[in-house]
């Protein structure tokens, strides 16, 4: 949110230097703007990808516990009365 607010202000800020197109200018904040959004969307995918990757180790850890578990009294009546 604060780097939205700095943009922002940024924005609204456009210095022109003496002698230079205030249209070139323009395009250049918004160049810059773009450049910054970019860098943004890559780091929020890069996280993403870490999230994700988090998330997988734990499901098969989780996977992996369960699968190793001895199966309680109740497993084994469940066990049974589906087989009898």
């Amino acid at each position: 949110m604060l780097q939205n607010k700095q943009m922002s202000s940024d924005t609204a800020e456009m210095k022109v230097r003496p002698g230079t197109n205030p249209r070139n200018a323009q395009i250049r904040q918004l160049q810059d703007e773009i450049d910054k959004l970019a860098l943004l969307v890559n780091e929020a995918k890069r996280q993403s990808d870490r999230i994700q990757a988090a998330a997988d180790a734990l499901g098969d850890a989780v996977l992996i516990q369960f699968e190793d578990a001895p199966p309680n009294g109740n497993e084994k009546r469940r066990l049974r009365s589906m087989h009898s």
